[in-house]
């Protein structure tokens, strides 16, 4: 890890505990600042600036104070705006499980440090029409439905992830465990809440998915250190018996490790430099490169083979399965006998508007070898992740 990353870690700590720290003279905070941004985690960085009284060049301190305070101001308006909503679903008796950032940001030290793009609820499917009405009278604008979610937004104000399913049915070692969400609630002075070992567990495999599938970056794993912070007296034994199930147990072993070297003053570990470097490298969530690797990955393992993932790289992308269509085309949940007609209809805007997406089934192609994809489930492996479907 090099001393830009490191300084980075250090400036996030000053700002979630207040901490100071002594940078030296010729630290790159352009960089510094470019990764704080790609990571989402630009707020923690000011704090830690401030708390520590670094000598940052003034053209860097002026971007990070107002990129700050926009923050701050985006920060207020989702919480105006989550409050609203929150109330007329509780006038309408609509049941919620408020999850992830909803939660998180509250246990920061300042919420605003605590990026959240939107807010992400667990419904009941059968309430979703009442749902529809409320968000609509409320001004928000239905975006799309996907495998486990029903998106909604209010222009400027909030995204809505209004969640069918806590995991995606297509994570589906993953979502064994997690199909019937709301056996997890339960109702605590009138409000849907999971006990604190389940709401750590689900943010955990949601990190972990996300590492899998594509790379995750620094913001989770400080989800992960701040609230096992905030809530001491978590049932650890629950929580590794439950991972266990989930066969998450090694992954969560390196990532507690990962966060006493970043942290708490702990040794690295050659898995802890590899973890660092892939996080870093993520991005907030993830890169193509890995994407397309675990893609490529996860079909290998369904169907024990590798001899065929260049063709359907190719079929995939011309006949894209129906539940990825109906993203693209929601006429076909009501009609999916036209699915033949708008694979028609997507090859001929591909051809005339989107050659950028042909060039992305060629890099991905380029991407995909046998010795790429055996490479990408080393480091998987090594970390404490694989695809898992033996049991489904």
């Amino acid at each position: 890890m090099n001393d830009v990353k490191a300084g980075v870690l250090a400036l996030i700590k000053s700002g979630l505990t207040g901490e100071t720290v002594t940078l030296p003279s010729d630290f790159d905070w352009e960089e510094a600042v470019r990764i704080a941004v790609r990571h989402r985690v630009a707020v923690m960085l000011y704090y830690g600036i401030y708390n520590s009284g670094a000598d940052v060049p003034a053209e860097i301190a002026d971007m990070l104070k107002v990129y700050t305070f926009k923050r701050i101001q985006q920060e207020m308006r989702q919480e105006y705006e989550a409050k609203k909503l929150f109330a007329q679903f509780d006038k309408n008796e609509i049941q919620y499980l408020p999850l992830k950032g909803a939660i998180l940001k509250y246990l920061y030290p300042k919420p605003e440090m605590r990026y959240m793009g939107d807010v992400d609820l667990l419904i009941k499917p059968e309430q979703y029409d009442n749902i529809a009405e409320i968000v609509t009278n409320l001004d928000f604008e239905f975006v799309v439905e996907s495998n486990h979610e029903l998106v909604w937004d209010k222009k400027g104000a909030l995204h809505l992830e209004l969640h069918k399913l806590l995991i995606p049915s297509y994570n589906e070692d993953y979502f064994k465990y997690y199909k019937d969400g709301w056996r997890l609630a339960r109702q605590e002075n009138g409000s849907w809440v999971m006990s604190d070992e389940d709401f750590l567990i689900y943010n955990f495999t949601h990190l972990a998915k996300h590492y899998r599938d594509s790379g995750i970056g620094i913001k989770h794993f400080t989800d992960i250190w701040v609230y096992r912070n905030v809530k001491p007296n978590l049932d650890e034994d629950y929580v590794r018996n439950e991972l266990s199930k989930l066969k998450l147990l090694d992954f969560y072993e390196n990532v507690i490790r990962l966060l006493n070297a970043w942290f708490d003053g702990g040794e690295f570990d050659e898995i802890s430099e590899f973890m660092t470097e892939w996080i870093f490298d993520s991005g907030v969530y993830g890169n193509k490169r890995n994407k397309e690797l675990s893609k490529n990955l996860k079909f290998e393992k369904k169907t024990e083979s590798g001899r065929f993932i260049r063709l359907r790289l190719y079929i995939d992308q011309i006949f894209m399965p129906y539940n990825k269509m109906i993203t693209l085309f929601p006429i076909l949940k009501k009609m999916p006998f036209l699915l033949p007609v708008f694979w028609i209809i997507r090859i001929g805007r591909a051809v005339l508007f989107r050659r950028e997406n042909i060039k992305t089934v060629n890099e991905g192609l380029r991407i995909s070898t046998k010795e790429n994809i055996d490479e990408h489930q080393t480091a998987l492996n090594y970390v404490g992740l694989d695809f898992n479907f033996d049991e489904n």
